[in-house]
């Protein structure tokens, strides 16, 4: 079945692109590496209250002493008290974006202690101006941010659903990879650097896709390549299982 699926041509690849105004890169485009990270779930619980003009992030209510997780990888830049917060936390991520924690009881990290994406960071409390136990987490741009973007496509764009599951399968995976030894490239060619290898069937977040190389396997052809923030590089759409060749509901690169 996955053999008749796949079977088209690049010309009919390249007409499907553009109907849907997917258009690749053109020669001498930049095609540097999509910033972000593989994002994880921050808490469980009901938002409360959502991001507007007199709110900077979002409210996730549960019970006092539920888990509070980091959202990705990074550095805490501020773990302490603060007013109106009562005890907050600030990590600074790979990708120089910044998230915040407030109104926990118990806080687990301390100012400049490397994280991990969904690492234990703090216990839901009620602290300082707050009418009950939640999250209040924000998003920023930059250290240097005075006002928080909406947390909910930030976290999308990571591959976070809001409401989740902290720990549960990663809310943001979409595809399959298929195959065995399956080299995932630092960039979207057969020179690069081959960052891991998967050893059978993967389930993957794909944040965006473009062209690079064209690579002849399995009996296909295909120039487009899917970045998986989780892994640090790049697959052939040839191993993803997916009928089409250009992957739909995926931004370019």
């Amino acid at each position: 079945m996955r053999l008749f699926q796949r079977t088209k041509s690049i010309g009919l690849l390249a007409a499907a692109v553009a109907a849907t105004a997917l258009v690749p890169l053109t020669a001498g485009a930049a095609e540097a590496a999509p910033s972000g990270y593989a994002g994880s779930c921050p808490t469980a619980g009901t938002i409360t209250q959502g991001w507007h003009s007199g709110h900077d992030g979002i409210d996730i209510a549960n019970n006092r002493g539920t888990p509070i997780h980091s959202t990705g990888p990074g550095t805490v830049i501020v773990s302490g008290t603060a007013s109106g917060y009562g005890q907050w936390i600030r990590i600074r991520h790979d990708d120089g974006t910044v998230t915040e924690y407030g109104h926990m009881y118990e806080r687990l990290v301390s100012t400049n202690q490397r994280v991990t994406s969904g690492q234990l960071i703090a216990r839901m409390g009620s602290e300082g101006q707050s009418t009950g136990p939640h999250l209040h987490f924000e998003a920023h741009s930059s250290t240097s941010s005075t006002r928080g973007m909406d947390p909910v496509p930030y976290l999308a764009e990571r591959g976070v659903r809001l409401p989740c599951t902290p720990g549960s399968t990663s809310p943001g995976t979409n595809f399959t990879t298929w195959g065995t030894s399956v080299r995932v490239r630092s960039e979207a060619s057969l020179s690069a650097a081959v960052v891991t290898t998967l050893t059978g069937p993967t389930p993957v977040y794909v944040k965006c896709q473009k062209r690079g190389d064209m690579v002849h396997a399995e009996g296909y052809s295909n120039d487009a390549w899917s970045y998986v923030p989780a892994l640090g590089g790049y697959i052939t759409n040839i191993y993803i299982d997916h009928p089409d060749a250009w992957l739909p509901g995926v931004n370019p690169c």
